[in-house]
Protein backbone atom coordinates (compact mmCIF):
# COMPACT_ATOMS: atom_id res chain seq x y z
CA UNK A 1 0.00 0.00 0.00
CA UNK A 2 1.35 3.44 -1.01
CA UNK A 3 0.87 6.65 0.95
CA UNK A 4 -1.99 7.93 -1.21
CA UNK A 5 -4.03 4.72 -1.05
CA UNK A 6 -3.69 4.73 2.74
CA UNK A 7 -5.90 7.85 2.88
CA UNK A 8 -8.24 6.91 -0.01
CA UNK A 9 -8.69 3.17 0.52
CA UNK A 10 -10.51 3.49 3.87
CA UNK A 11 -10.51 -0.25 4.59
CA UNK A 12 -10.14 0.19 8.38
CA UNK A 13 -13.59 0.59 10.08
CA UNK A 14 -12.26 3.13 12.59
CA UNK A 15 -10.73 5.21 9.77
CA UNK A 16 -14.03 5.15 7.81
CA UNK A 17 -15.94 6.35 10.89
CA UNK A 18 -13.36 9.13 11.43
CA UNK A 19 -13.61 10.35 7.80
CA UNK A 20 -17.42 10.19 7.87
CA UNK A 21 -17.64 12.27 11.06
CA UNK A 22 -15.08 14.73 9.67
CA UNK A 23 -17.12 15.18 6.47
CA UNK A 24 -20.30 15.69 8.53
CA UNK A 25 -18.95 18.13 11.15
CA UNK A 26 -16.15 19.87 9.18
CA UNK A 27 -17.01 19.38 5.49
CA UNK A 28 -20.60 20.55 5.95
CA UNK A 29 -22.16 17.53 4.22
CA UNK A 30 -25.59 16.42 5.34
CA UNK A 31 -26.26 13.01 6.86
CA UNK A 32 -27.80 11.56 3.68
CA UNK A 33 -24.74 12.45 1.59
CA UNK A 34 -22.33 11.03 4.18
CA UNK A 35 -24.19 7.72 4.53
CA UNK A 36 -24.26 7.29 0.76
CA UNK A 37 -20.57 8.18 0.34
CA UNK A 38 -19.38 5.79 3.06
CA UNK A 39 -22.02 3.03 2.59
CA UNK A 40 -23.51 3.49 6.10
CA UNK A 41 -27.14 2.96 6.98
CA UNK A 42 -28.84 6.08 8.44
CA UNK A 43 -29.43 4.21 11.75
CA UNK A 44 -25.75 3.19 12.05
CA UNK A 45 -24.56 6.72 11.26
CA UNK A 46 -26.81 8.16 14.00
CA UNK A 47 -25.33 5.61 16.38
CA UNK A 48 -21.69 6.55 15.67
CA UNK A 49 -22.56 10.25 15.99
CA UNK A 50 -24.16 9.59 19.39
CA UNK A 51 -21.13 7.56 20.58
CA UNK A 52 -18.79 10.29 19.36
CA UNK A 53 -20.62 13.01 21.32
CA UNK A 54 -20.64 10.80 24.45
CA UNK A 55 -16.87 10.28 24.20
CA UNK A 56 -16.31 14.03 23.96
CA UNK A 57 -18.48 14.64 27.03
CA UNK A 58 -16.32 12.15 28.93
CA UNK A 59 -13.22 13.97 27.69
CA UNK A 60 -12.06 10.90 25.81
CA UNK A 61 -10.47 10.63 22.36
CA UNK A 62 -12.25 7.79 20.52
CA UNK A 63 -9.75 7.56 17.63
CA UNK A 64 -6.26 8.51 18.79
CA UNK A 65 -4.24 7.30 21.78
CA UNK A 66 -2.58 10.11 23.64
CA UNK A 67 0.88 9.04 24.79
CA UNK A 68 1.82 9.96 28.31
CA UNK A 69 5.54 10.65 28.68
CA UNK A 70 7.30 8.86 31.53
CA UNK A 71 9.27 10.47 34.32
CA UNK A 72 12.09 12.68 33.09
CA UNK A 73 14.29 11.86 36.07
CA UNK A 74 15.00 8.90 38.33
CA UNK A 75 12.49 8.43 41.15
CA UNK A 76 14.95 6.80 43.54
CA UNK A 77 15.76 9.19 46.36
CA UNK A 78 19.32 10.64 46.52
CA UNK A 79 19.88 9.08 49.96
CA UNK A 80 19.26 5.57 48.59
CA UNK A 81 21.51 6.25 45.59
CA UNK A 82 24.24 7.41 47.96
CA UNK A 83 23.77 4.25 50.04
CA UNK A 84 24.03 2.03 46.94
CA UNK A 85 27.21 3.77 45.80
CA UNK A 86 28.79 3.43 49.26
CA UNK A 87 28.00 -0.32 49.40
CA UNK A 88 29.42 -0.92 45.91
CA UNK A 89 32.67 0.80 46.96
CA UNK A 90 32.87 -1.92 49.65
CA UNK A 91 32.61 -4.62 46.93
CA UNK A 92 28.94 -5.52 47.59
CA UNK A 93 27.17 -7.21 44.65
CA UNK A 94 23.73 -6.01 43.59
CA UNK A 95 22.09 -8.94 45.48
CA UNK A 96 24.12 -8.04 48.58
CA UNK A 97 23.07 -4.40 48.22
CA UNK A 98 19.40 -5.32 47.93
CA UNK A 99 19.63 -7.55 51.03
CA UNK A 100 21.12 -4.67 53.03
CA UNK A 101 18.47 -2.21 51.80
CA UNK A 102 15.65 -4.64 52.58
CA UNK A 103 17.03 -5.01 56.10
CA UNK A 104 16.74 -1.23 56.35
CA UNK A 105 13.09 -1.48 55.12
CA UNK A 106 13.91 0.06 51.74
CA UNK A 107 12.34 -1.91 48.90
CA UNK A 108 14.21 -1.74 45.58
CA UNK A 109 14.64 -4.08 42.62
CA UNK A 110 17.85 -5.60 41.30
CA UNK A 111 17.31 -3.91 37.92
CA UNK A 112 17.05 -0.47 39.54
CA UNK A 113 20.26 -1.05 41.50
CA UNK A 114 22.00 -2.18 38.31
CA UNK A 115 20.84 0.90 36.38
CA UNK A 116 21.95 3.24 39.18
CA UNK A 117 25.42 1.67 39.32
CA UNK A 118 25.82 1.90 35.54
CA UNK A 119 24.64 5.51 35.63
CA UNK A 120 27.24 6.30 38.30
CA UNK A 121 30.00 4.84 36.10
CA UNK A 122 30.65 1.58 37.96
CA UNK A 123 31.93 -1.34 35.90
CA UNK A 124 30.82 -4.94 36.38
CA UNK A 125 31.97 -6.27 39.78
CA UNK A 126 35.06 -8.43 39.51
CA UNK A 127 34.97 -12.00 40.78
CA UNK A 128 35.57 -12.00 44.53
CA UNK A 129 37.50 -14.58 46.49
CA UNK A 130 35.81 -16.64 49.18
CA UNK A 131 37.53 -14.58 51.89
CA UNK A 132 36.24 -11.36 50.33
CA UNK A 133 32.67 -12.70 50.19
CA UNK A 134 32.81 -13.81 53.81
CA UNK A 135 34.08 -10.40 54.81
CA UNK A 136 30.82 -8.78 53.70
CA UNK A 137 28.91 -7.60 56.79
CA UNK A 138 25.20 -8.38 56.56
CA UNK A 139 22.52 -7.44 59.12
CA UNK A 140 22.24 -10.18 61.73
CA UNK A 141 18.95 -11.90 62.61
CA UNK A 142 17.59 -11.41 66.08
CA UNK A 143 18.49 -14.19 68.44
CA UNK A 144 15.14 -15.51 69.70
CA UNK A 145 15.38 -16.52 73.39
CA UNK A 146 14.91 -20.08 74.56
CA UNK A 147 11.42 -20.87 75.86
CA UNK A 148 11.14 -20.97 79.63
CA UNK A 149 8.49 -20.59 82.31
CA UNK A 150 7.17 -17.05 82.66
CA UNK A 151 8.39 -15.00 85.61
CA UNK A 152 5.78 -12.39 86.52
CA UNK A 153 7.50 -9.02 86.75
CA UNK A 154 6.67 -5.45 85.80
CA UNK A 155 7.01 -5.00 82.04
CA UNK A 156 5.28 -3.68 78.91
CA UNK A 157 5.10 -5.30 75.49
CA UNK A 158 2.93 -5.14 72.38
CA UNK A 159 1.69 -7.58 69.76
CA UNK A 160 0.48 -6.83 66.26
CA UNK A 161 -1.48 -10.02 65.54
CA UNK A 162 -1.21 -12.27 68.60
CA UNK A 163 -3.96 -10.82 70.80
CA UNK A 164 -6.67 -13.33 69.87
CA UNK A 165 -5.52 -16.24 72.12
CA UNK A 166 -5.36 -13.85 75.11
CA UNK A 167 -9.12 -13.32 74.82
CA UNK A 168 -9.68 -17.02 75.60
CA UNK A 169 -7.67 -17.00 78.87
CA UNK A 170 -10.70 -16.08 81.05
CA UNK A 171 -12.72 -18.81 79.33
CA UNK A 172 -10.00 -21.41 80.01
CA UNK A 173 -10.16 -20.42 83.69
CA UNK A 174 -13.96 -20.44 83.79
CA UNK A 175 -14.27 -23.88 82.15
CA UNK A 176 -11.35 -25.32 84.18
CA UNK A 177 -9.50 -26.41 81.05
CA UNK A 178 -6.12 -26.11 82.81
CA UNK A 179 -7.15 -28.62 85.47
CA UNK A 180 -8.31 -30.99 82.73
CA UNK A 181 -4.95 -30.78 80.95
CA UNK A 182 -3.07 -31.48 84.18
CA UNK A 183 -5.13 -34.61 84.84
CA UNK A 184 -4.56 -36.28 81.47
CA UNK A 185 -0.88 -37.23 81.73
CA UNK A 186 0.50 -35.28 78.80
CA UNK A 187 4.32 -35.49 78.63
CA UNK A 188 6.56 -32.74 79.97
CA UNK A 189 10.01 -31.54 79.04
CA UNK A 190 12.92 -30.60 81.25
CA UNK A 191 11.99 -26.91 81.23
CA UNK A 192 8.32 -26.87 80.15
CA UNK A 193 5.30 -28.35 81.90
CA UNK A 194 2.44 -30.25 80.29
CA UNK A 195 0.23 -27.14 80.55
CA UNK A 196 2.88 -24.97 78.86
CA UNK A 197 3.21 -27.40 75.94
CA UNK A 198 -0.50 -28.05 75.33
CA UNK A 199 -1.32 -24.32 75.56
CA UNK A 200 1.49 -23.58 73.08
CA UNK A 201 -0.22 -25.83 70.54
CA UNK A 202 -3.62 -24.38 71.43
CA UNK A 203 -2.40 -20.80 70.90
CA UNK A 204 -1.37 -21.64 67.34
CA UNK A 205 -4.65 -23.47 66.74
CA UNK A 206 -6.64 -20.43 67.87
CA UNK A 207 -4.60 -18.30 65.47
CA UNK A 208 -5.33 -20.67 62.56
CA UNK A 209 -1.63 -21.43 62.00
CA UNK A 210 -1.11 -23.63 58.96
CA UNK A 211 2.24 -25.25 59.76
CA UNK A 212 4.40 -25.60 62.87
CA UNK A 213 7.38 -24.87 60.60
CA UNK A 214 6.09 -21.31 60.06
CA UNK A 215 7.56 -20.32 63.41
CA UNK A 216 9.04 -17.05 62.15
CA UNK A 217 5.51 -15.62 62.44
CA UNK A 218 5.23 -16.16 66.19
CA UNK A 219 8.46 -17.36 67.81
CA UNK A 220 9.32 -13.89 69.20
CA UNK A 221 5.78 -12.79 70.13
CA UNK A 222 5.63 -12.11 73.87
CA UNK A 223 1.82 -12.11 73.97
CA UNK A 224 1.58 -15.67 72.62
CA UNK A 225 4.24 -16.75 75.08
CA UNK A 226 2.21 -15.18 77.92
CA UNK A 227 -0.87 -17.20 76.86
CA UNK A 228 1.09 -20.43 77.42
CA UNK A 229 2.77 -19.21 80.63
CA UNK A 230 6.11 -18.79 78.84
CA UNK A 231 8.38 -15.95 77.78
CA UNK A 232 7.98 -17.04 74.11
CA UNK A 233 6.46 -20.09 72.44
CA UNK A 234 8.68 -23.11 71.70
CA UNK A 235 10.29 -23.42 68.28
CA UNK A 236 9.05 -25.65 65.48
CA UNK A 237 11.44 -28.51 66.31
CA UNK A 238 10.26 -28.67 69.92
CA UNK A 239 6.61 -28.72 68.89
CA UNK A 240 7.17 -31.40 66.26
CA UNK A 241 9.16 -33.73 68.50
CA UNK A 242 6.76 -33.25 71.42
CA UNK A 243 3.72 -34.39 69.43
CA UNK A 244 5.44 -37.77 68.80
CA UNK A 245 5.39 -38.39 72.55
CA UNK A 246 1.65 -37.81 73.03
CA UNK A 247 -0.29 -41.05 73.40
CA UNK A 248 -3.83 -41.81 72.31
CA UNK A 249 -4.68 -42.40 75.99
CA UNK A 250 -3.75 -38.80 76.89
CA UNK A 251 -5.82 -37.50 73.98
CA UNK A 252 -8.76 -39.70 74.94
CA UNK A 253 -8.58 -38.64 78.59
CA UNK A 254 -8.66 -34.98 77.54
CA UNK A 255 -11.63 -35.68 75.25
CA UNK A 256 -13.43 -37.30 78.21
CA UNK A 257 -12.83 -34.19 80.31
CA UNK A 258 -13.96 -31.92 77.49
CA UNK A 259 -17.12 -33.99 76.96
CA UNK A 260 -18.11 -33.14 80.54
CA UNK A 261 -16.97 -29.51 80.36
CA UNK A 262 -18.79 -28.55 77.15
CA UNK A 263 -22.07 -30.38 77.95
CA UNK A 264 -22.46 -29.27 81.57
CA UNK A 265 -25.38 -26.85 81.77
CA UNK A 266 -26.08 -27.16 78.03
CA UNK A 267 -29.46 -28.17 76.60
CA UNK A 268 -28.90 -31.39 74.69
CA UNK A 269 -31.08 -34.20 73.33
CA UNK A 270 -28.38 -36.84 73.47
CA UNK A 271 -28.28 -36.99 69.67
CA UNK A 272 -25.03 -36.98 67.70
CA UNK A 273 -24.11 -36.58 64.05
CA UNK A 274 -21.22 -38.89 63.12
CA UNK A 275 -19.06 -38.63 60.04
CA UNK A 276 -15.68 -39.69 58.71
CA UNK A 277 -13.11 -37.22 57.39
CA UNK A 278 -10.29 -38.33 55.14
CA UNK A 279 -7.23 -36.21 56.01
CA UNK A 280 -4.86 -36.62 53.03
CA UNK A 281 -1.09 -36.83 53.25
CA UNK A 282 0.91 -35.77 50.20
CA UNK A 283 4.29 -37.33 51.01
CA UNK A 284 5.84 -39.58 48.38
CA UNK A 285 6.73 -42.21 50.97
CA UNK A 286 3.29 -42.30 52.57
CA UNK A 287 2.22 -45.80 53.64
CA UNK A 288 -1.30 -44.79 54.67
CA UNK A 289 -4.43 -46.59 53.52
CA UNK A 290 -6.53 -45.13 50.73
CA UNK A 291 -9.86 -43.60 51.78
CA UNK A 292 -12.61 -41.97 49.78
CA UNK A 293 -12.36 -38.15 49.70
CA UNK A 294 -15.68 -36.66 48.61
CA UNK A 295 -14.18 -33.26 47.84
CA UNK A 296 -11.89 -34.89 45.26
CA UNK A 297 -14.25 -37.67 44.12
CA UNK A 298 -11.55 -40.29 44.42
CA UNK A 299 -9.69 -42.41 46.98
CA UNK A 300 -6.45 -40.85 48.27
CA UNK A 301 -3.81 -41.90 50.76
CA UNK A 302 -5.07 -40.42 53.98
CA UNK A 303 -5.78 -40.73 57.67
CA UNK A 304 -9.41 -41.59 58.39
CA UNK A 305 -10.75 -39.56 61.32
CA UNK A 306 -14.09 -39.86 63.11
CA UNK A 307 -15.78 -36.61 64.16
CA UNK A 308 -18.92 -36.48 66.32
CA UNK A 309 -21.01 -33.32 66.63
CA UNK A 310 -23.84 -32.29 68.94
CA UNK A 311 -26.46 -30.78 66.57
CA UNK A 312 -28.07 -28.70 69.36
CA UNK A 313 -24.99 -26.84 70.61
CA UNK A 314 -22.83 -27.11 67.49
CA UNK A 315 -19.93 -28.35 69.65
CA UNK A 316 -17.73 -31.22 68.56
CA UNK A 317 -17.98 -34.10 71.03
CA UNK A 318 -15.37 -36.64 69.92
CA UNK A 319 -12.53 -37.20 67.49
CA UNK A 320 -10.38 -40.21 66.65
CA UNK A 321 -7.69 -40.28 63.97
CA UNK A 322 -6.79 -43.93 64.56
CA UNK A 323 -9.52 -45.39 62.36
CA UNK A 324 -8.39 -48.22 60.07
CA UNK A 325 -10.28 -50.24 57.47
CA UNK A 326 -10.34 -53.20 59.82
CA UNK A 327 -12.11 -51.29 62.61
CA UNK A 328 -14.01 -48.69 60.59
CA UNK A 329 -17.40 -50.37 61.08
CA UNK A 330 -16.91 -50.48 64.87
CA UNK A 331 -16.28 -46.71 65.20
CA UNK A 332 -19.91 -46.08 66.17
CA UNK A 333 -19.72 -48.65 69.00
CA UNK A 334 -16.43 -47.13 70.22
CA UNK A 335 -18.09 -43.71 70.43
CA UNK A 336 -20.96 -45.21 72.48
CA UNK A 337 -18.43 -46.68 74.95
CA UNK A 338 -16.61 -43.34 75.09
CA UNK A 339 -19.78 -41.39 75.87
CA UNK A 340 -20.87 -43.90 78.51
CA UNK A 341 -17.48 -43.53 80.20
CA UNK A 342 -17.49 -39.75 80.08
CA UNK A 343 -21.11 -38.90 80.85
CA UNK A 344 -22.38 -42.04 82.56
CA UNK A 345 -25.18 -42.48 80.00
CA UNK A 346 -25.33 -43.72 76.45
CA UNK A 347 -26.25 -41.48 73.52
CA UNK A 348 -29.97 -41.47 72.72
CA UNK A 349 -29.58 -41.42 68.94
CA UNK A 350 -26.77 -41.66 66.41
CA UNK A 351 -27.21 -40.16 62.94
CA UNK A 352 -24.80 -41.11 60.13
CA UNK A 353 -24.65 -41.94 56.43
CA UNK A 354 -25.16 -45.31 54.74
CA UNK A 355 -21.55 -46.53 54.72
CA UNK A 356 -20.66 -45.53 58.27
CA UNK A 357 -21.23 -48.94 59.87
CA UNK A 358 -22.63 -52.41 59.13
CA UNK A 359 -26.18 -53.69 59.59
CA UNK A 360 -24.83 -56.12 62.18
CA UNK A 361 -23.66 -53.21 64.33
CA UNK A 362 -27.03 -51.51 63.86
CA UNK A 363 -28.55 -54.62 65.42
CA UNK A 364 -26.12 -54.35 68.37
CA UNK A 365 -27.14 -50.72 68.92
CA UNK A 366 -30.80 -51.72 68.90
CA UNK A 367 -30.19 -54.57 71.39
CA UNK A 368 -28.17 -52.43 73.84
CA UNK A 369 -29.65 -52.07 77.32
CA UNK A 370 -30.44 -48.41 76.65
CA UNK A 371 -32.01 -49.20 73.27
CA UNK A 372 -29.86 -46.67 71.39
CA UNK A 373 -31.69 -45.22 68.39
CA UNK A 374 -30.06 -44.82 65.01
CA UNK A 375 -31.01 -42.94 61.84
CA UNK A 376 -29.18 -43.58 58.59
CA UNK A 377 -29.59 -43.99 54.84
CA UNK A 378 -30.05 -47.38 53.26
CA UNK A 379 -27.88 -48.25 50.28
CA UNK A 380 -29.91 -48.22 47.08
CA UNK A 381 -30.11 -51.28 44.83
CA UNK A 382 -32.09 -52.48 41.83
CA UNK A 383 -34.51 -54.44 44.02
CA UNK A 384 -35.23 -51.38 46.17
CA UNK A 385 -35.92 -49.23 43.12
CA UNK A 386 -38.34 -51.87 41.84
CA UNK A 387 -40.03 -51.98 45.25
CA UNK A 388 -40.72 -48.22 45.12
CA UNK A 389 -42.52 -48.58 41.79
CA UNK A 390 -44.86 -51.22 43.28
CA UNK A 391 -46.02 -49.11 46.26
CA UNK A 392 -49.66 -48.01 45.72
CA UNK A 393 -50.26 -44.26 45.48
CA UNK A 394 -52.69 -44.47 48.41
CA UNK A 395 -49.84 -45.32 50.81
CA UNK A 396 -47.83 -42.20 49.98
CA UNK A 397 -48.25 -39.07 52.08
CA UNK A 398 -47.23 -35.48 51.53
CA UNK A 399 -44.93 -33.84 54.10
CA UNK A 400 -44.01 -30.16 54.21
CA UNK A 401 -40.43 -29.67 55.45
CA UNK A 402 -39.20 -26.39 56.90
CA UNK A 403 -36.03 -24.95 55.41
CA UNK A 404 -33.78 -22.06 56.36
CA UNK A 405 -34.77 -18.41 55.79
CA UNK A 406 -38.48 -19.18 56.00
CA UNK A 407 -38.50 -21.49 52.99
CA UNK A 408 -40.23 -24.86 52.82
CA UNK A 409 -40.22 -27.96 50.63
CA UNK A 410 -42.97 -30.51 49.98
CA UNK A 411 -41.91 -34.16 49.54
CA UNK A 412 -43.70 -37.45 49.03
CA UNK A 413 -43.09 -40.00 51.79
CA UNK A 414 -43.80 -43.68 52.31
CA UNK A 415 -43.57 -44.89 55.93
CA UNK A 416 -43.24 -48.65 56.35
CA UNK A 417 -41.08 -51.44 57.75
CA UNK A 418 -38.51 -53.75 56.24
CA UNK A 419 -35.96 -56.40 57.13
CA UNK A 420 -32.19 -56.03 56.80
CA UNK A 421 -29.55 -58.65 56.32
CA UNK A 422 -27.69 -59.49 59.59
CA UNK A 423 -30.23 -57.39 61.55
CA UNK A 424 -32.47 -59.03 64.16
CA UNK A 425 -36.04 -57.86 63.73
CA UNK A 426 -37.52 -55.14 61.54
CA UNK A 427 -36.56 -51.53 61.02
CA UNK A 428 -38.66 -48.57 60.08
CA UNK A 429 -38.15 -47.51 56.46
CA UNK A 430 -38.99 -44.02 55.20
CA UNK A 431 -38.83 -43.52 51.41
CA UNK A 432 -38.62 -39.97 50.05
CA UNK A 433 -39.40 -38.85 46.50
CA UNK A 434 -39.87 -35.42 44.91
CA UNK A 435 -37.12 -34.14 47.19
CA UNK A 436 -34.94 -32.52 44.53
CA UNK A 437 -33.07 -35.68 43.55
CA UNK A 438 -33.58 -37.99 40.60
CA UNK A 439 -33.63 -41.17 42.71
CA UNK A 440 -35.57 -41.75 45.94
CA UNK A 441 -33.86 -41.73 49.34
CA UNK A 442 -34.27 -44.56 51.85
CA UNK A 443 -34.06 -43.67 55.56
CA UNK A 444 -33.95 -46.50 58.08
CA UNK A 445 -34.29 -46.23 61.85
CA UNK A 446 -35.26 -48.24 64.91
CA UNK A 447 -37.33 -45.32 66.24
CA UNK A 448 -40.97 -46.31 65.63
CA UNK A 449 -42.52 -43.53 67.73
CA UNK A 450 -41.05 -40.31 66.29
CA UNK A 451 -42.97 -38.44 63.60
CA UNK A 452 -41.97 -38.81 59.98
CA UNK A 453 -41.31 -35.08 59.60
CA UNK A 454 -39.08 -35.00 62.71
CA UNK A 455 -36.95 -37.90 61.47
CA UNK A 456 -36.48 -36.40 58.01
CA UNK A 457 -35.46 -33.02 59.45
CA UNK A 458 -33.07 -34.69 61.91
CA UNK A 459 -31.24 -36.39 59.07
CA UNK A 460 -31.21 -33.15 57.10
CA UNK A 461 -29.44 -31.47 60.05
CA UNK A 462 -26.75 -34.16 59.81
CA UNK A 463 -25.24 -32.07 57.02
CA UNK A 464 -24.25 -29.59 59.72
CA UNK A 465 -21.44 -31.88 60.81
CA UNK A 466 -20.06 -31.71 57.27
CA UNK A 467 -20.27 -27.92 57.50
CA UNK A 468 -18.32 -28.05 60.79
CA UNK A 469 -15.70 -30.22 59.08
CA UNK A 470 -15.52 -27.77 56.19
CA UNK A 471 -14.86 -24.96 58.71
CA UNK A 472 -12.02 -26.95 60.24
CA UNK A 473 -10.54 -27.74 56.85
CA UNK A 474 -10.44 -24.02 56.03
CA UNK A 475 -9.48 -22.43 59.36
CA UNK A 476 -7.64 -25.22 61.18
CA UNK A 477 -5.99 -26.57 57.99
CA UNK A 478 -6.95 -30.21 58.45
CA UNK A 479 -6.14 -30.86 54.79
CA UNK A 480 -2.48 -30.03 55.40
CA UNK A 481 -1.17 -32.47 58.05
CA UNK A 482 2.54 -32.10 58.63
CA UNK A 483 3.03 -35.82 59.16
CA UNK A 484 1.69 -39.24 58.24
CA UNK A 485 2.34 -40.36 61.85
CA UNK A 486 -1.11 -41.09 63.27
CA UNK A 487 -0.34 -40.02 66.85
CA UNK A 488 0.69 -36.55 65.68
CA UNK A 489 -2.48 -36.02 63.67
CA UNK A 490 -4.63 -37.44 66.48
CA UNK A 491 -3.15 -34.88 68.91
CA UNK A 492 -3.68 -32.14 66.32
CA UNK A 493 -7.31 -33.22 65.88
CA UNK A 494 -7.90 -33.25 69.66
CA UNK A 495 -6.67 -29.67 69.97
CA UNK A 496 -8.76 -28.73 66.93
CA UNK A 497 -11.85 -29.95 68.82
CA UNK A 498 -10.88 -27.85 71.86
CA UNK A 499 -10.20 -24.73 69.76
CA UNK A 500 -13.42 -25.18 67.76
CA UNK A 501 -15.56 -25.50 70.90
CA UNK A 502 -13.92 -22.45 72.50
CA UNK A 503 -14.83 -20.45 69.40
CA UNK A 504 -18.42 -21.74 69.56
CA UNK A 505 -18.79 -20.77 73.24
CA UNK A 506 -17.46 -17.30 72.46
CA UNK A 507 -19.71 -16.88 69.40
CA UNK A 508 -22.84 -17.57 71.48
CA UNK A 509 -22.06 -14.44 73.52
CA UNK A 510 -21.56 -12.16 70.48
CA UNK A 511 -24.89 -10.48 69.87
CA UNK A 512 -25.93 -10.90 66.24
CA UNK A 513 -23.04 -13.26 65.41
CA UNK A 514 -24.12 -16.39 67.30
CA UNK A 515 -24.19 -18.61 64.21
CA UNK A 516 -21.12 -17.28 62.39
CA UNK A 517 -18.35 -19.60 61.28
CA UNK A 518 -15.04 -19.82 63.11
CA UNK A 519 -13.30 -17.95 60.30
CA UNK A 520 -15.80 -15.05 60.49
CA UNK A 521 -15.50 -14.73 64.28
CA UNK A 522 -11.72 -14.72 64.03
CA UNK A 523 -11.65 -12.12 61.25
CA UNK A 524 -14.22 -9.71 62.68
CA UNK A 525 -13.39 -9.91 66.38
CA UNK A 526 -10.10 -11.60 67.20
CA UNK A 527 -7.49 -10.66 64.59
CA UNK A 528 -6.11 -7.70 66.48
CA UNK A 529 -3.11 -6.20 68.21
CA UNK A 530 -2.77 -5.19 71.84
CA UNK A 531 -0.55 -3.47 74.38
CA UNK A 532 0.09 -5.58 77.49
CA UNK A 533 1.09 -4.01 80.81
CA UNK A 534 2.14 -6.15 83.79
CA UNK A 535 2.42 -4.45 87.18
CA UNK A 536 2.62 -6.51 90.36
CA UNK A 537 0.00 -9.22 89.78
CA UNK A 538 -2.26 -7.15 87.49
CA UNK A 539 -2.17 -7.71 83.73
CA UNK A 540 -3.93 -5.12 81.57
CA UNK A 541 -4.54 -5.96 77.93
CA UNK A 542 -5.45 -2.88 75.86
CA UNK A 543 -6.91 -4.00 72.53
CA UNK A 544 -6.55 -1.83 69.46
CA UNK A 545 -9.72 -0.18 68.21
CA UNK A 546 -11.66 -2.29 65.73
CA UNK A 547 -15.15 -2.05 64.23
CA UNK A 548 -16.69 -4.91 66.23
CA UNK A 549 -14.60 -4.45 69.39
CA UNK A 550 -17.46 -2.91 71.47
CA UNK A 551 -19.56 -6.05 70.86
CA UNK A 552 -16.62 -8.26 71.89
CA UNK A 553 -16.01 -6.35 75.12
CA UNK A 554 -19.64 -6.96 76.16
CA UNK A 555 -18.83 -10.67 76.60
CA UNK A 556 -19.32 -11.31 80.36
CA UNK A 557 -15.89 -12.79 81.10
CA UNK A 558 -14.16 -9.95 79.26
CA UNK A 559 -16.09 -7.23 81.14
CA UNK A 560 -15.06 -8.55 84.57
CA UNK A 561 -11.63 -8.99 86.14
CA UNK A 562 -10.51 -12.63 85.91
CA UNK A 563 -8.15 -14.27 88.38
CA UNK A 564 -5.93 -16.77 86.53
CA UNK A 565 -5.27 -19.21 89.37
CA UNK A 566 -2.66 -21.24 87.49
CA UNK A 567 -0.65 -18.11 86.66
CA UNK A 568 -1.40 -16.07 89.79
CA UNK A 569 -2.43 -12.83 88.05
CA UNK A 570 -5.55 -10.70 87.59
CA UNK A 571 -6.56 -10.13 83.98
CA UNK A 572 -8.17 -6.88 82.74
CA UNK A 573 -9.34 -6.13 79.18
CA UNK A 574 -9.81 -2.59 77.89
CA UNK A 575 -9.67 -0.52 74.70
CA UNK A 576 -6.43 1.10 73.58
CA UNK A 577 -6.58 4.89 73.43
CA UNK A 578 -5.40 4.98 69.81
CA UNK A 579 -6.21 2.72 66.86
Amino acid sequence: MDAKSFFTGLKCPAQRRYEALKAFYIGGQNAAAVTEAFSFSPKYFRKICFSFIQSLQKKENPFFIIKKPGPQQRRTSPSIIQRIVMLRKQNYSITDIRACLHAEKKSISLDTIDQILKGEGFARLFKRTRQERLAIQFPQKWEVPRSKSLVIEDENFTTETGASPLLFLPLLEKLKIIEAIKSCGFPQTKDLSDVNMVLSFLALKLLGTKRWSHDSRWNADRALGFFAGLNVLPKATTLSTYSYRVSRKANRDLLLCLSRIFTEGETTDGEFNLDFKAIPHWGDDSVLEKNWAGSRSKAVKSLLALIAQDPITGNLAYTNAEIKHRNQNDAALEFVDFWREGRGVAPKMLIFDSKFTSYKNLSLLNQSKEGIKFLTLRRRGKNLMGHVAQIPLSKWQTVKLERSKGKSQTVSVYDGTTKLRHYDGEVREIILTNHGRLKPAFLITNDFTAGVKDLIEKYARRWLVEQEIAEQVIFFHLNHPSSSIVVKVDFDLTLTLLAHNLYKVLAKKLHGFEHCTVDTVSRKFLENGAAVTIKDDDVRIALKKKTHLPILLEVPWLKDVTRLSWMGVNLHFETHTVS
